[in-house]
């Protein structure tokens, strides 16, 4: 087995990486690390690993270098959205570099994503149901039981554990560095506590939401589960980079083109810190377009139990259009999105979605779900012992392999991305 050296950017909050490290070391290759911030430190201590201080306009030249001097093969990554993590996934395919991107699953519960190049329109997975045929083979069918225990409160002192020495101390250690976030974490913070205060209320609105959408004709009910504003799914990879303005234009469409009698629900997403005012934003434009009535928004609710009671599902790129396609439910991704596939979501316009979409062909579903446990996914976790345990053993092993399960001729090139909905959503000339 050939040695390689393996260098590591930035992670999850947890030690998932350092674990990772391990791993790869104790099966014999060399890894490297450089630390952006005292919280990547915490998460990587008592390990050591290289720092960069510098702005980020310097951040190509130093990591040209750096591959350089230090022989690198592969890069290793939490996503390819933050701004250090694309110039890195750049230089990295520019040079010949290995390029790892690791997040969470596309298939839930308890998957992981170890992908070359990118995610979503930088994926390397085909579009195409007899490719996508072709990487399944006459593999078994993917089991999406969940496998490990997970806690709210796990991940939110982790999330502190790697905020707070950053807004205490990187005055002093990283003055130059800047949160990949959209918000500061104080701000952010600030929001959450918001939020808490108001559980009851926010609560008792969205069950007050979901009964008046529930009321409409089953064959009526319209669902678009929000993501979060300044996820990298939606600053990169959707229409505009703007949800707001996604929003707004979704609501303008089901306006001039549902049925007179049909409900729209908006769901907030889970981990949405309250900052994004959706209450208001989602009120104005829906009453600006006449449809007050039949527009809903619930901060709460099981999305599980709202995908079973719909009659379609809006998204944009979210992993939730994969559970709602497994429900058999009509799913239309208006971004780039790695299940927008003929024959999975629906491929005509979003105006003919409200006035009767096709739902998926099952088979096919069986067959995606295949092919992406066979190439991207692997089992694991970031948060948890024992989700640790199996996700950093799967994902040393994906490593460890001679080449990458997804054919290079797939690549796309980074700099190059159409949304055959961005035309539609924003009335473009």
């Amino acid at each position: 087995m050939n040695a390689r050296t393996f260098l590591f950017l930035q992670g999850p909050a947890s030690p998932f990486l350092r674990l990772l490290a391990e791993a790869l070391e104790a099966r014999g290759q060399t890894v490297r690390r450089i630390n952006f911030s005292m919280g990547d430190a915490v998460f990587w201590w008592p390990k050591q690993g290289d720092w960069f201080r510098n702005r980020r306009g310097a951040w190509r030249e130093h990591l040209a270098s750096y591959v350089k001097t230090h022989s690198v093969t592969d890069l290793v990554m939490l996503g390819d959205g933050r701004p250090v993590h694309a110039v890195a996934a750049e230089l990295g395919i520019d040079t010949g570099l290995r390029v790892h991107i690791l997040e969470h699953g596309y298939l839930r519960p308890d998957w992981l994503t170890i992908e070359p190049d990118g995610m979503s329109a930088h994926s390397r997975f085909p579009r195409d149901p007899d490719a996508i045929s072709t990487l399944a083979g006459d593999t078994a069918k993917v089991d999406t039981g969940r496998l490990f225990r997970s806690s709210f409160l796990t991940y939110a002192l982790s999330d502190l554990a790697y905020h707070i020495p950053n807004v205490a101390l990187g005055w002093l250690v990283h003055r130059h560095y800047r949160t990949h976030g959209p918000v500061h974490p104080v701000v952010e913070y600030a929001g959450w506590i918001g939020k808490a205060l108001t559980m009851r209320a926010r609560q008792a609105k969205a069950r007050t939401a979901i009964a008046g959408w529930s009321a409409a004709s089953p064959e009526k009910r319209y669902l678009f589960p929000l993501q979060l504003p300044g996820d990298y799914q939606i600053l990169q990879h959707a229409p505009g980079g703007d949800l707001f303005s996604i929003v707004d234009a979704v609501i303008q469409s089901f306006a001039r083109h549902a049925a007179p009698d049909a409900c729209l629900l908006f769901k907030v997403h889970p981990l949405d810190n309250g900052l994004s005012r959706w209450p208001q934003r989602i009120k104005a434009t829906s009453e600006r377009c006449r449809v007050g009535g039949r527009v809903f928004l619930a901060d709460g609710g099981d999305t599980d139990r709202l995908i079973d009671l719909s009659a379609g599902v809006v998204v944009v790129n979210s992993t939730v259009g994969l559970t709602a396609i497994a429900a058999a439910k009509p799913v239309i991704a208006l971004g780039a999105a790695i299940y927008d596939v003929p024959g999975l979501s629906f491929q005509g316009s979003l105006e003919q979605f409200w006035k009767g979409a096709v739902g998926p062909d099952m088979a096919l579903f069986d067959t995606f779900n295949r092919a992406l446990a066979a190439t991207t996914q692997v089992r694991g976790g970031f948060i948890g012992r024992e989700a640790l345990r199996v996700g950093v053993n799967n994902v040393a092993e994906r490593l460890m392999e001679d080449s990458d399960r997804l054919d290079i001729s797939l690549r796309r090139p980074r700099d190059q991305k159409s949304f055959r909905h961005e035309r539609e959503l924003f009335n473009l000339d």
